[in-house]
Parts: C-alpha cells; sequence; structure tokens
C-alpha cells in the first residue's frame, strides 16, 4: 500500500514539507526582524483562490482518468463478449477453436494481466499478447475467407475493438499526472503551513487547530488524487468485474460446448 505513486506516499512527502514549512517560520520568527501579529489577509485570498482551483482541476483530472479506465475495462470485455457470439458463424471446428481462445484470454486476463496492471508501468502479460495474436490469426483468416459475411464483419470489428481497448487500459494503468505538478502540489501545501504558522506561532493553541484542520483537509486531497490516478493499483483499485461477468455469461451460454471450456494450454511461443 506504501508504495511511490501511492497516495500514503504523497502524503507522507506531504507532512514531511509541513514539518519543513514550520522549521523555515520558526527560524524567520528567530533570525530575521519580522514580529507577530502579521495580517496576510491578501495574500491568503489569492493563495487560498489559486491553489482551490488548482486541486479541483487536478481531483477532475484523475477522476476522469479512473473513469476512463473502467470504461475501457468494459469496452475490452463488451467486445470480448461479442466475438464470442460471432464465432458462432464460423465453421464448426474454426468457430469451437476460436471461442476456446476467447475464454482462454478471458481467463488469463484475469489471473495474469490485471496484477500487472496493478503495478502501474502501463505493462501487460505476454501470455494475453500472445493469445491475442492466436485470436488475431483465426479472425483475420475467417475475415479473408468471407469479407462479405456480415457476422464476420461483426467479429473482426469486435476483435479490433477489443485490442483498442485493451491497449487504452494498459496505458489507464500509468499514473497521468506529471512530477511538476506534484511539485506545484506540495508547495502549496508548504506556503499555506508557513503562513498559517507565522499567523499563529504566538498563539499555540489556535497553530494546532489551524494546522490540523488545514492539513487534514489537504492531505486528503492529495490522498484522493493520488488514488484515483492509479485506477488498477490504488486502494479504491479496479478489479477485472466486466470481463469476470463476460466469462460466467460465456460459460453458461457454453452448456454443451465443454470443447470451448476445456482447460487452456499456453499459447505458441509462450512457455509455462
Amino acid at each position: 500500500m506504501f508504495e511511490v505513486g501511492s497516495g500514503l506516499f504523497y502524503i507522507a512527502i506531504a507532512l514531511a514539507v509541513s514539518a519543513v514549512a514550520i522549521v523555515c517560520c520558526w527560524a524567520v520568527l528567530r533570525y530575521t526582524r519580522l514580529s507577530p501579529p502579521f495580517d496576510f489577509g491578501a495574500v491568503d485570498a489569492l493563495i487560498g483562490i489559486v491553489y482551490g482551483i488548482l486541486l479541483a482541476i487536478l481531483v477532475l483530472f484523475a477522476s476522469q482518468h479512473y473513469t476512463s479506465a473502467i470504461n475501457d475495462s468494459n469496452d475490452e470485455a463488451t467486445a470480448l463478449n461479442e466475438m464470442y457470439k460471432a464465432a458462432g458463424a464460423l465453421p464448426a471446428a474454426q468457430g469451437v477453436k476460436l471461442r476456446h481462445d476467447i475464454v482462454c484470454y478471458a481467463r488469463e486476463t484475469i489471473d495474469l494481466e490485471w496484477p500487472i496492471l496493478r503495478k502501474s508501468q502501463g505493462n501487460g502479460s505476454d501470455v494475453v499478447f500472445a493469445r491475442t495474436r492466436q485470436l488475431g490469426g483465426i479472425v483475420q483468416t475467417a475475415a479473408q475467407n468471407e469479407p462479405t459475411n456480415l457476422t464476420i464483419s461483426d467479429l473482426f470489428n469486435a476483435y479490433l475493438e477489443r485490442g483498442t481497448a485493451r491497449q487504452l487500459m494498459l496505458e489507464d494503468s500509468r499514473p497521468q499526472l506529471p512530477s511538476p505538478l506534484w511539485f506545484v502540489v506540495l508547495l502549496g501545501i508548504g506556503i499555506v503551513v508557513f503562513l498559517l504558522s507565522l499567523r499563529y506561532w504566538e498563539n499555540p493553541a489556535h497553530l494546532v487547530a489551524a494546522l490540523v484542520a488545514s492539513l487534514l483537509l489537504l492531505l486528503s486531497m492529495v490522498g484522493a488524487i493520488a488514488e484515483l490516478d492509479r485506477p488498477f493499483a490504488s486502494i479504491i483499485g479496479l478489479q477485472p468485474r466486466a470481463i469476470e461477468a463476460t466469462l460466467t455469461s460465456v460459460v453458461q451460454s457454453s452448456a454443451g460446448a465443454q470443447s470451448a471450456l476445456r482447460p487452456c494450454t499456453p499459447p505458441p511461443g509462450v512457455h509455462g
């Protein structure tokens, strides 16, 4: 849970920045001629407005990233289900082979690819890549043999949609917020803590209350932004519900097609 890029990671950095800001406040008051009381009304208003807008934009951006990951995972599952249905238009042996590979693709995606997505590196499973090539070979052969068959055309389109959705999912697994933005967010927290410390330094009770209330809000937003920006790895990380539902639907609709549901063997080019 506490790993680079996680909500706790950035909260820890924010706390460290806050501690540095408090030390800076102490140094300023001790080694300069500045003395309380201070009035930062205009400065506080400016910083509050600018920083609030920044956080709102980042929350919106991270929320859209999280939503995109949901939509792309749903699109992959939907396309896979469409492929399974359209496979019925193929010759018996070819259709059974394709349906078996679709079932294996779903199983391998759940068991092998999603754990890799949770690493937030944009990588996928080699087994799923190999299974994709196997699916592609069957679909492309069918499309070449019967280019005017509308059902096979739907099969080909569903195959392309699945590929697009999967590629987008791999990209979704990466955090999208750039480091400079995180620097600005953390710097903003330091500035807020510094100004609050200057204002209330002579009144420890007010200082503690102001810092606790402000940091609770700011740290919560920082944690939320970081977690939303890692759709598969965060504490609210996505689960493969859509493709699990597709696999369940496929299994239920294939009660009599045991050959399509037989145990999977590694696709060509993959050992294990």
